[in-house]
């Protein structure tokens, strides 16, 4: 992975369909009123909906009335997002020398020395510097064990990539019950994915490192919900009502929008996130969070012909989208089928 990541930065700087039982309504991110009405016979793919059904382990959501565990499950999420202070055990705390090192890294004025002392404060970063330092990407030729030289050879955007990836892995990495054990890896390979799609995007017009930042938070909100419903389930793992879907849709990208505020992410990072929750309007593509937008749509379309969801024929996707992806977002669908080629494991 860090090969194909690092090298599209650093390049920068020099089968069946799955059956459903209804008819899936447009995205509420899709076509204006009066667009809606004229593509209304193609757009027959809800893309956030069939991705939450694949993790949740739901054969389709269903015009009925929320079960006990829906209803619990959207009002503990309430009561987070009505929270002045928000609930640090909700979610693990983010490292105190993240947000500080993140600043560092997009100032041009820190130094390699800077960088390595606010790195010796994490164990872990430290540790994960020196491997991949020593990765055979880098090619050395000889044992790097210093953690200024091993900050030096890295880089600037090496080591944003790296802290991002530290940081919010052990995150998705939860197995605590029922839905996390369904929904975890998924979640994980469609974040990456997204952070990919995003700064690939977003080249040329927007920060790329805030582009990868927000994808990679953007459903950080759905982990919260996760925990909550692992906690409430009881034996009771019936989700089915698609009221509770359009709802936790809402609340978990309230959530992610929460969670990076709270730990101090840049504010670009923060206003797409922030524009993910008005869900009655078209993105505006001109602007970080339409993009963002589209990362997510394409990871999750990415993931759902992984998993024999849905075809692997972009044509006929498109035309279930009403002809919505534009040819950026078809070479990056492109991209991300190409990219688990080049991780490095």
């Amino acid at each position: 992975m860090w090969k194909a990541l690092i090298r599209f930065f650093l390049a920068e700087k020099t089968p069946s369909t799955k059956a459903s039982s209804q008819k899936k309504t447009a995205s509420a991110w899709g076509a204006s009123p009066q667009v809606e009405q004229e593509e209304s016979r193609t757009i027959d793919l809800d893309v956030d909906q069939d991705f939450f059904e694949l993790i949740l382990g739901v054969d389709c959501f269903l015009d009925i009335m929320p079960s006990l565990i829906e209803k619990k499950t959207l009002e503990k999420i309430d009561i987070l997002l009505s929270s002045d202070v928000f609930d640090d055990k909700a979610l693990p705390r983010l490292p105190a020398v993240v947000p500080h090192l993140l600043s560092a890294l997009k100032s041009d004025g820190a130094s390699g020395k800077y960088l390595a002392d606010q790195i010796s404060r994490d164990p872990v970063l430290v540790g994960e510097v020196i491997r991949l330092a020593n990765s055979a990407f880098y090619q050395t030729g000889t044992k790097i064990n210093s953690l200024q030289r091993a900050v030096v050879l890295l880089g600037r955007t090496g080591l944003q990539r790296l802290i991002a990836n530290v940081v919010m892995k052990p995150i998705f990495n939860i197995h605590e019950g029922h839905f996390s054990y369904l929904a975890a890896n998924y979640l994980w390979s469609q974040s990456e994915r997204c952070a990919y799609a995003c700064a690939y995007l977003a080249r040329g017009r927007f920060d790329a490192f805030d582009a990868y930042l927000a994808g990679i938070v953007c459903n950080i909100g759905m982990i919260v919900a996760i925990r909550i419903m692992d906690h409430l389930q009881k034996g009771q793992r019936s989700l089915r009502s698609i009221d509770f879907y359009k709802g936790l849709l809402l609340k978990t990208k309230q959530l992610s929008f929460r969670i990076a505020e709270n730990w101090q992410f840049p504010s670009p990072v923060l206003d797409a996130l922030k524009e993910q929750t008005v869900l009655n309007h078209k993105p505006d593509l001109e602007k970080l969070s339409g993009i963002l937008y589209e990362a997510n749509r394409l990871s999750q379309l990415r993931i759902l012909v992984e998993e024999k969801r849905l075809d692997d024929d972009i044509d006929q996707l498109n035309h279930r989208l009403g002809k919505q992806l534009t040819e950026s977002c078809i070479r990056c669908f492109f991209e991300l089928k190409r990219l688990p080629e080049s991780y490095i494991r």
